[in-house]
């Protein structure tokens, strides 16, 4: 202490040291420039030390320090001696000055009294109390995040020393990992609508978050995990991106979507991604809050999406984890919150609570096989490898002359295994020694150290078996499993296995595959992501299908997910109807009839007055296979367009041209790209999904009713067509579907008000119908998805349930392994999971790049025992935020941490990987030492190369990329690429080589110059996701190249020390090495290092295998072609066996040419007409098909036949000349049969007088002309003629009501009489509460008194009722701050009311500007509406609000109309209205209690009626169905189930009265069936309404019916009687009959004619009613029919018990069977 006080007060400090600084920049001598970068290091050292020690020395740092950060800024822009460590102790001094400078002005006093007042400092430095709880914290981002402009509150995490307690600890790690992805929102956001405000071009790029524009929400999907839904952006403004390899929108990002400015956000995260969809501007999203909001979405509605990187759902499951940790279940707290670590390690509690000495059986660290042969003569054994540690070359050959006998190595007698029997696992002395283990020292210690420490950190340097050594540890453990898998002090307590965490799929599965070799059962494996064929049995998700299959999972879990997946099921099968039309909108155009309802009048009635020419022969109408709309988009014939619209055809062509140019390019070869390694962590399980999308396309490709034109069917067709050589597709047409998949793909739309202004659509150019069209079709998605809206929400509970029960599955099949592995991701999303099983020892390898959250969230309260695995000196973790890393260290492990904090820490010291020289890049630059074992010693030298290790030096620049941020260079790639072919070509398997970049930028570049027909096989992948692996032969590509000298992510010593390290045998790396070693000092040294071995140079030496003579200096890609074949130019002139020379040029593959294909002519004689072979050499000559006139015998045509063909077996290709019956020409040709079917399109007359285009043998036609009459409600019919059964019964009308109902809220409902009640969610609310209900639902009075006061009046009624005190006058006296000026100034508002956020002088302009006319009277005063934030005259808005109004409805804000509410003022007026509304709301209402007794009082009436049992029970049980699940909400839902009973049972009595007719007549029983069935169709429908009009054209139909039954049965009495009718009776009945079947509407008038004509038959007929005939079957048998039906549907509605009471009835009360006779309602 007394040192620094002399410093502190020194000259040297005061004046020597700021001269000496100032001075540097005018040092022009590059030499000594080079060497500041050690005194300004000693020097930022110093102050740190000051500050620390003595923080009061904070004034005498401060002008050294200034002069320091000038000196350093000039020295970065003349030199490279300012590095990054410079620039983080730079950051770190500045940062704890500013700090001290901080807590002096707030007061604290700076003691320098001792040496620890350095920790004291830190803690209030850096540890001051957080504003609120960080338990209570939102995971989701609020508005408040991302509007804020406060900087969020922020604490470090402390590298070095303490954290006062546990709480303090979590909080820092929360709020850290909570900033990480919040933070790109918040900013991204922030500056989009800077950029917006400011009106600058689209085209800018941001910095942290992806902007997305004209979003559209689609339509929802069933899933397994709940509903996703498909959204659709404007792709057109991504052209330029490359899906393929970009990291936008892949599964697990972070989006947030607004259509106001991000006011208001939903934020949600994606939940499905394919590069052909997103293409197409389509991705399945999944909604994170707001569900029900969100769900309300329309697809007409337009959206701005902004994405960040984040996987949010790590982020959400480990932030919830450290919410739940609390102070005293934390375990290892004295070591990772108190860091008490330097005075060792304890030992595991299960070892330290045990009476005694505890021993371990240590065998399975001599040998694993329970017998193996062992060599007498054999004195070095070499130890069993798990993964490739040891070069499968270098195994131990078999000699037949050595002596073998099999030893069982864990016989007593044996003395490798004697000590280790037993072993006093705690005292050091009872070991064996490392020789008997088979380890050399530092892995001997490290196993040790694992053994028997609580809390274990080993170091793995690269190569130097991580896995090995952790496999021995895990092996070691699961023999003595016995000692802590269960609690000793606990009878039959549950199992804690051991959990393994890795960071990548690839580690796990390579640490799980090395366990299941000595441990094979007890394993499981979450997430089925592994591409190992050995952790298919062990995989979570096959272990659950064994159980089940045995029927080994609880009953509870299986009946409840049984439950569930039941529930989803139907919720479902509700669904996929409207969900597949909606996803049809994708596949190709709709039909105009789909989209009439939706048009408005004069955009249909203008598009169908255009008549269409189809073919050269004249004007025909449109019909089913005809589509006005197809012609009127321009796909089919030439564009119609009348006069009166611009010129932008132009444009539209410009866009085919584009689009259409990269068809035909080279497929190139699979990378593994960022977003792959992103995509493969983020994703658990796949299974699933891909059983979805199959179920989602075959849903899909059934619907195609509303469709004109299928896209996918044509191309399908295609396809097959092709497979068979049938057709070609003709360029046009190729064009023309790749025009409508781009039109379908835009989401640019007309808005309502554009719509409302075309009069004429035949008027709009090409751009602008699609655009309309579009517009129509978010309208019919819309009404699609509302018809399904109620289904969403239910079934997303339903998915919730499945998911807990499947929770609870996995969870006890976990209970029962004795070993768990998953990935960091699993163990986030598992981590409520992992709280429950509670595992007693956690291995964690490579957690040196894992976040410290993440692997504190995974330690239960009863761990203990955690072993980390990893290298702090290899990758890092790699947080969102750069900033959070620099700052605020959230880039340093738990791993670093412990480290730092001077744990044990052993490091691993012999590499088992490299070549020796590549070993030396490492040390010491990078390790202090590094041994190298002897299987790296005796390598084979790469073949075809003069070196095994060589730095290809150039200096051709870098390339940027504006979307992915990210470098290429592709002069790099195209020489890299060219030297991996050249490998290739020199016998070296693909799998033997990967090429490593970087920068994930440059990935694209070598798929472009690597087609996949070469080099399938090859591995290419950034550096960051090849850390753990290695490979024979790497290939680095550096990238960075550039005028700057900015070398990016090449000075991170932790990402150089990866890349240097992933070769085996041979290493070859190119890039800028001269700009390397001139700006960065460990690549200097790096470089220094390879001079030294000869290993770096401009050129890379290739040598000829054959020539070794010959060789080729590589500097280009060109070089390479001096090699053609691997060799050099020389010929090969090896002579083959066909007697020809191999025409090649020198390659070494293939010596003995069994490969080689002879490309010479092929010689041989073919026929007796000495045709040759046209065929190469190599090739199988074949029959002749040199093609020759020949007559056919058949039909005597000549052709042109092949020579070996008999012309009696050919097919004769000349078109048939044979005529169908109909007339028609034959289609085939020749010879082959003719059709059966004539498909000439021809016009076919209907039976209701329309007309319709269809192939000549065409049956059964529909008819699909537009309904042309006008509905009672005044809009236009939007059915057809089919479905509006020739316009008598007409289709619902679906415009949407848009009345304004008393809530102020619009109706969302179809248009009807009367609205139903209101489904938004209710906006009354008081000071006190909200109204929690949906709108419609009358509210609870708050009974709370009210709030309205101020020193003159006050309010004594509750806050529900209507406010008895007057409003206040008098001027308000308070003062606020202004934002503007920053001064505080007088309120402009009035007393008592909330003080308005203007400031009269600053915004006196926009005050005085005249609305009511008394805004710039002197005295003015001002009123501030809550509702919408306008501030108005108080006189003015006074008069607005009393004046009377006749509707029933809160008055509107008078310059937005937003319902005012809340505003205190107006509390009288508002609560006024809000208790009218009320009573409205009332009326409108059904109470729960009425809906059951109402409900209760429709089922009665169902189950009551036996006709309607026995004649409709199936239609019974549907309509039980819908009254039980439909909430009856309103009365005219209760109106409309009373008609459908009423009119049920009119059905049920038409189809007994069917039976007299059906034992006589059998020529219209279908018809009436038919009809009947068409009725109980449209009785079932699953709707909220039916209308006045609909219940009136139905009820005739009825009637209808009825007369005609009459009329069937009186001809039946006729025919039977043999009745002669006169010419007037005759007439008569042929009037009836035409009146009952003509398709027109059945009115009261044609009713009466109907009954006049039957009368007058009648009276010619014997006498005796038409309906006094019964028919075959007697009353009594039809009687206990009856009842025995009645049983059975009593039975499935749950309303009965069986047959036998019916049966009982029947022998009982023989005397009430009454006969059955036909009766006429």
């Amino acid at each position: 202490m007394k040192l620094m006080v002399m410093v502190r007060n020194s000259e040297f400090l005061a004046r020597v040291l700021t001269t000496y600084f100032a001075a540097m920049p005018t040092d022009t001598s590059d030499d000594r420039q080079l060497h500041f970068g050690e005194p300004i290091k000693h020097a930022l050292r110093l102050f740190r030390e000051l500050l620390d020690r003595s923080p009061s020395s904070y004034v005498q740092v401060v002008a050294p320090l200034a002069v320091l950060r000038t000196t350093i800024n000039a020295l970065r822009a003349s030199s490279t001696a300012v590095d990054d460590d410079i620039e983080t102790k730079l950051a770190e001094v500045e940062s704890r000055k500013d700090a001290i400078f901080d807590i002096k002005r707030k007061g604290a006093v700076l003691k320098d009294d001792d040496g620890t007042l350095a920790t004291r400092l830190d803690r209030q430095l850096q540890l001051e109390a957080p504003p609120d709880d960080f338990r209570e914290l939102s995971v989701i981002p609020t508005f408040e995040d991302i509007h804020t402009d406060k900087e969020p509150f922020l604490r470090p995490n402390i590298v070095r020393g303490r954290y006062p307690d546990v709480d303090t600890y979590l909080d820092v790690q929360f709020r850290l990992l909570r900033e990480d992805f919040v933070r790109p929102l918040r900013e991204g956001i922030s500056e989009f609508l800077d950029m917006r405000r400011q009106e600058l071009g689209h085209d800018r790029r941001l910095q942290d978050i992806r902007v997305y524009h004209d979003v559209h929400v689609v339509h929802p999907i069933c899933t397994n995990s709940g509903i996703v839904y498909r959204i659709q952006f404007d792709a057109a403004r991504l052209r330029w991106v490359r899906w393929r390899s970009t990291k936008r929108l892949i599964f697990g990002s972070l989006l947030c979507l607004s259509k106001d400015e991000f006011k208001t956000m939903f934020f949600a995260t994606v939940a499905e991604s394919d590069a052909k969809e997103l293409e197409r501007g389509c991705v399945m999203i999944r909604f994170e809050q707001n569900l029900e909001a969100a769900s309300a979405i329309s697809p007409t509605e337009t959206f701005i999406m902004v994405e960040t990187s984040a996987y949010f759902e790590a982020y959400r499951h480990v932030l919830k984890g450290l919410q739940e940790v609390r102070q005293n279940t934390m375990p290892f707290t004295k070591y990772i919150v108190d860091c008490h670590c330097a005075n060792g390690v304890n030992p595991p509690a299960y070892l330290r609570g045990r009476f005694g000495d505890v021993h371990y059986d240590l065998r399975a660290l001599v040998e694993a096989p329970r017998q193996e042969r062992v060599r007498r003569r054999v004195r070095r054994r070499v130890r069993p490898r798990f993964g490739q540690l040891v070069d499968p070359d270098l195994e131990e050959s078999d000699d037949s002359d050595e002596e073998e006998e099999v030893v069982d190595v864990y016989d007593g007698n044996n003395p490798q295994v004697a000590n280790a029997r037993a072993v006093s696992i705690l005292r050091e002395d009872m070991w064996p020694s490392a020789d008997a283990l088979h380890l050399d020292d530092s892995q001997y210690q490290a196993v040790k150290m694992a053994l028997t420490k609580e809390f274990s950190v080993i170091q793995g340097p690269p190569g130097t078996g991580k896995t090995y050594i952790g496999l021995k540890i895990v092996q070691a453990l699961l023999k003595n499993k016995s000692v802590w898998l269960t609690d000793q002090d606990l009878q039959n307590s549950p199992t804690r296995p051991i959990l393994v965490v890795c960071y990548t799929n690839h580690a796990l599965d390579q640490f799980l595959e090395g366990i299941s070799e000595f441990y094979q059962t007890g394993i499981v494996r979450v997430g089925s992501r592994s591409q190992s064929e050995k952790m298919e049995k062990f995989q979570l998700n096959n272990i659950r299908f064994r159980h089940r299959a045995s029927k080994d999972v609880p009953r509870y879990i299986h009946e409840g997910s049984i439950g569930t997946r039941e529930e989803m099921k139907h919720l479902e099968a509700a669904m996929d109807m409207a969900v597949a039309q909606m996803r049809s909108t994708q596949r190709g155009s709709l039909h105009e009839y789909a989209l009439m309802h939706l048009m408005d009048d004069k955009h249909r009635e203008s598009l169908m007055s255009m008549r269409l020419v189809t073919n050269d022969y004249g004007w025909v109408s449109v019909g089913k296979r005809g589509s006005v709309i197809l012609q009127w988009l321009g796909l089919r014939g030439n564009v119609f367009i009348l006069p009166g619209g611009g010129n932008q055809n132009q444009k539209e062509e410009k866009e085919e041209e584009q689009e259409t140019g990269d068809e035909d390019e080279e497929e190139g070869i699979d990378v593994m790209g960022e977003a792959d390694f992103l995509q493969d962590q983020r994703l658990l399980d796949n299974v699933h999904d891909k059983r979805e999308k199959a179920k989602r396309e075959v849903v899909s490709a059934d619907v195609h009713l509303d469709l004109a034109i299928d896209i996918e069917a044509l191309q399908h067709e295609e396809d097959q067509a092709k497979q068979r050589g049938q057709w070609q597709v003709h360029t046009s047409a190729k064009k023309k579907k790749q025009k409508i998949k781009r039109e379908l793909s835009k989401t640019d739309m007309m808005t309502d008000t554009e719509a409302s202004n075309v009069r004429n659509v035949w008027t709009l150019q090409l751009l602008d119908r699609w655009r309309l069209y579009r517009h129509w079709v978010a309208k019919y998605c819309a009404e699609k998805k509302k018809s399904i809206r109620k289904h969403e929400r239910s079934y997303d509970r339903a998915a919730k349930r499945h998911m807990e029960f499947q929770r609870q599955e996995e969870s006890e099949i976990m209970k029962k392994a004795t070993v768990i592995g998953m990935t960091t991701t699993g163990a986030a999303k598992y981590q409520s999971v992992l709280q429950d099983i509670k595992p007693a020892i956690i291995v964690v390898e490579e957690a040196a790049e894992v976040l410290e959250a993440h692997i504190v969230t995974t330690l239960s309260q009863q761990c203990q025992h955690l072993i980390l695995i990893g290298d702090h000196q290899q990758l890092r973790p790699n947080p969102t935020v750069y900033q959070l890393a620099k700052k605020y260290n959230m880039d340093i492990s738990l791993f670093e941490r412990m480290v730092k904090n001077d744990m044990q820490c052993q490091r691993l010291q012999s590499q088992h990987r490299m070549r020796p020289e590549f070993a030396r890049l490492l040390t010491p630059h990078i390790y202090e030492s590094l041994d190298n074992h002897e299987s790296v010693l005796n390598f084979d030298n790469i073949k075809g190369v003069s070196s095994n290790m060589f730095f290809v030096d150039h200096s051709y620049w870098e390339a940027h990329d504006s979307d992915t941020k990210s470098r290429s260079n592709t002069h790099e790639a195209q020489f890299l690429a060219a030297f991996c072919r050249y490998l290739l070509q020199q016998g070296y398997r693909p799998s033997q080589i990967t090429i490593l970049t970087t920068y994930t930028g440059q990935l694209f570049n070598f798929r472009k110059v690597m087609p996949r027909q070469v080099f399938e096989g090859v591995r290419i992948c950034a550096v960051d996701n090849f850390q753990g692996e290695e490979n024979d032969i790497i290939l680095l590509s550096l990238v960075r190249s550039n005028d700057e000298g900015n070398v990016g992510f090449l000075k991170v010593e932790n990402r150089v020390c990866v890349a240097l390290s992933r070769a085996k045998k041979g290493f070859y790396a190119i890039g800028n090495l001269t700009m390397l070693s001139r700006t960065n000092t460990l690549w200097s040294k790096i470089i220094q290092e390879l001079r030294e071995q000869g290993c770096v140079g401009t050129h890379l030496a290739l040598c000829c295998q054959n020539h070794p003579d010959t060789s080729i200096m590589a500097v280009t890609e060109k070089d390479f072609e001096k090699a053609p074949e691997g060799g050099c130019m020389r010929p090969c002139e090896f002579r083959l066996l066909c007697g020809h020379v191999c025409a090649s040029a020198c390659h070494p593959m293939d010596p003995e040419h069994r490969e080689y294909k002879c490309k010479k002519p092929c010689k041989n004689v073919l026929c007796d007409l000495d045709h040759k072979c046209p065929k190469f050499c190599y090739e199988i000559c074949g029959s002749c098909q040199v093609l020759l006139e020949k007559t056919i015998p058949k039909c005597q045509h000549k052709q042109m036949v092949p020579c070996s063909t008999s012309p009696s077996s050919f097919i004769c290709q000349i078109p048939c000349e044979k005529a169908l019956p109909c007339n028609h020409a034959c289609k085939n040709t020749c010879g082959q049969e003719c059709t059966t079917s004539c498909m000439e399109v021809v016009t076919h007359q209907l039976t209701c007088g329309h007309t319709v285009q269809a192939a000549c043998s065409a049956k059964d036609l529909v008819c699909d002309a537009p309904c042309p009459q006008l509905l009672k409600c005044g809009h236009p019919c939007a059915g057809t003629c089919r479905l509006c059964k020739q316009g008598r019964l007409h289709r619902q009308c679906m415009r949407q009501c848009n009345r304004v109902l008393e809530c102020s809220h619009q109706c969302k409902g179809s248009c009807t009489q009367d609205c139903p009640p209101c489904s938004s969610p209710c906006q009354n609310s008081c000071p006190h509460s909200r109204c929690q209900h949906k709108c419609g639902k009358p509210c609870v009075p708050c009974q709370e008194p009210c709030e309205w006061r101020c020193k003159h009046h006050k309010c004594n009624k509750p806050c529900g009722e209507p406010c008895d005190r007057p409003r206040c006058n008098k001027p308000c006296r308070k003062t606020r701050r202004c934002r503007k000026c920053k001064k505080d100034q007088p309120c402009i508002g009035m007393c008592g009311e909330p003080c308005p956020n203007k400031c009269g002088a600053c915004d006196r302009k926009e005050l005085t500007k005249i609305f009511f006319g008394t805004e710039d009277e002197p005295g003015a005063r001002f009123a501030q509406l809550r509702d919408c934030g306008h501030v108005l005259e108080v006189n003015g808005l006074d008069q607005w609000m009393d004046t009377i109004d006749r509707n029933i409805q809160l008055k509107p804000c008078p310059k937005c109309k937003t319902p005012v509410r809340s505003t205190p003022r107006y509390g009288k007026a508002i609560k006024s209205i809000l208790v009218m509304i009320e009573k409205v709301k009332r009326k409108r209402y059904v109470p729960e209690e009425r809906r059951e007794a109402t409900t209760k009082k429709l089922l009665e009436a169902l189950e009551s009626d036996v006709d309607l049992k026995y004649r409709c029970h199936a239609t019974v049980i549907d309509l039980h169905k819908q009254v039980t699940s439909c909430r009856l909400s309103s009365p005219e839902q209760v109106a409309m189930f009373e008609k459908k009973v009423f009119f049920l049972k009119k059905i049920a009595r038409r189809k007994k009265d069917m039976v007299s007719l059906s034992s006589f007549d059998k020529h219209h029983i279908p018809e009436l069936k038919r009809e009947i069935d068409e009725l109980k169709k449209w009785l079932l429908r699953w709707t909220d309404h039916v209308s006045e009009q609909e219940w009136e054209e139905f009820g005739r139909e009825v009637t209808r019916l009825k007369f005609l039954l009459k009329l069937r049965l009186l001809q039946k009495r006729i025919r039977r009687t043999q009745t002669s009718l006169n010419e007037m009776a005759q007439a008569n009945l042929d009037s009836v009959e035409n009146r009952l079947t003509r398709f027109e509407p059945f009115t009261e008038d044609t009713e009466k004619l109907v009954k006049q004509d039957l009368e007058k038959i009648q009276e010619q007929t014997p006498q005796g009613s038409v309906l006094e005939d019964a028919g075959a079957m007697s009353s009594a048998t039809l009687r206990r029919r009856m009842l025995l039906q009645q049983a059975s549907v009593r039975q499935r509605l749950g309303t009965g018990d069986g047959r036998s009471e019916t049966r009982a009835q029947v022998r009982t009360d023989p005397a009430k069977l009454e006969d059955h006779d036909v009766e006429f309602d």
